[in-house]
């Protein structure tokens, strides 16, 4: 299935972006598979031979990955056959890294530590996607008992439940007292501004984010956390309004999600890793400066071109800093959301790349 279709555009209303309709990907098993380009070109760690398998998932996040596939990027880099297999969850893109069904895998940093502390024994070899303002948000709806963030933990009023997406939940989390997902730990983190500790008190109800808005619309949850489209779906069908960016104040420009593979596949192909990245940069400076990326972000099946005009878009960064990344690692390390061993950031970040 192609991935590029013609007919893309964007942004708008405060980095808002606009995708074309029903081109999203997001079937579970759904594969992109073809070479990007063979022949005879070369890179930083020339051609390699086989091929090399990418697990993304089909959304605004991966996206800079389909945009070296379809501009020949991989190949210039010396990368002459790339496969991208697309899974349902971030967990089931590690999950294929860490049985060799692939070798890079895309994913929510929330699932990559989760999985390192179960002795995953991953690399981040690159930054992917960080959260800008209006990218991630907990919704309500205008006649809502709930006014204020508070009221998401207010005690005198004990029936709130906030859907949560159950795509990045981690194992062993939703009932123990910590937030269940780098989604939840963002906004609790936001929340505490509010009130305090009570924030780890809010009522969470996991479910398919593409069901979060009929949810909300249906007054079976009273808020949602949601990112794009489904802000923009929940705004303007169900007239939903903001009640908090769950990525601001400590967590502005929270990185989210990044590509990783494991230790032993990077120390066997140097090459592969360096022809990689440098692809990589290539689409992520693409996205930044020439807004390139628009025209590979996918479509909600359900959305008109009109409304995708306004998805908020996060940034790619250009380079990966360990300190910002750093920032997200604390944030869940601070709500005890590693329940396997210890883990060490420093040794996790491939160095090299920026």
């Amino acid at each position: 299935m192609r991935l590029d279709p013609a007919g893309f555009p964007l942004p708008t209303r405060s980095g808002r972006a606009r995708a074309s309709r029903g081109l999203l990907a997001a079937a579970a098993g759904l594969a992109v598979v073809g070479a990007a380009g063979c022949g005879s070109a070369s890179g930083p760690g020339g051609e390699v031979a086989g091929r090399v398998t990418i697990a993304a998932l089909a959304n605004v996040n991966d996206a800079p990955i389909y945009l070296a596939y379809k501009e020949g990027l991989f190949a210039a880099e010396g990368l002459s056959h790339v496969v991208i297999k697309t899974y349902p969850t971030p967990g089931a893109a590690i999950a294929a890294v860490q049985s060799a069904h692939a070798d890079i895998a895309a994913a929510d940093y929330g699932d990559i530590f989760s999985a390192e502390s179960q002795s995953a024994d991953l690399k981040i070899l690159a930054d992917g996607y960080d959260a800008t303002q209006g990218s991630l948000e907990i919704l309500t709806l205008p006649d809502s008992s709930i006014k204020a963030p508070a009221d998401l933990a207010n005690p005198d009023n004990p029936n709130v439940k906030v859907a949560l997406p159950d795509g990045d939940i981690l194992p062993n989390l939703l009932k123990q007292g910590h937030p269940a997902s780098l989604e939840a730990a963002a906004a609790t983190e936001v929340l505490s501004n509010y009130v305090a500790n009570a924030a780890l008190n809010v009522d969470w109800v996991p479910m398919p984010e593409s069901q979060e808005v009929a949810a909300l619309e249906h007054h079976q949850v009273q808020a949602i956390l949601v990112s794009e489209p489904y802000i923009y779906q929940a705004e303007s069908a169900a007239g939903a309004i903001e009640l908090m960016d769950a990525c601001s104040g400590a967590t502005a420009n929270l990185p989210l999600s990044g590509y990783v593979a494991t230790a032993a596949w990077v120390r066997q192909n140097s090459a592969a890793v360096a022809d990689f990245r440098a692809a990589l940069d290539k689409a992520q400076s693409d996205a930044a400066m020439t807004g390139e990326i628009q025209k590979m972000l996918p479509g909600s099946a359900d959305m008109t071109v009109e409304a995708a005009d306004m998805i908020t878009v996060g940034t790619y960064p250009t380079s990966t800093n360990a300190n910002a990344i750093a920032t997200t690692f604390n944030l869940m390390s601070g709500y005890r959301m590693f329940q396997g061993k210890s883990l060490d950031l420093t040794s996790m970040i491939l160095p090299g790349n920026g």
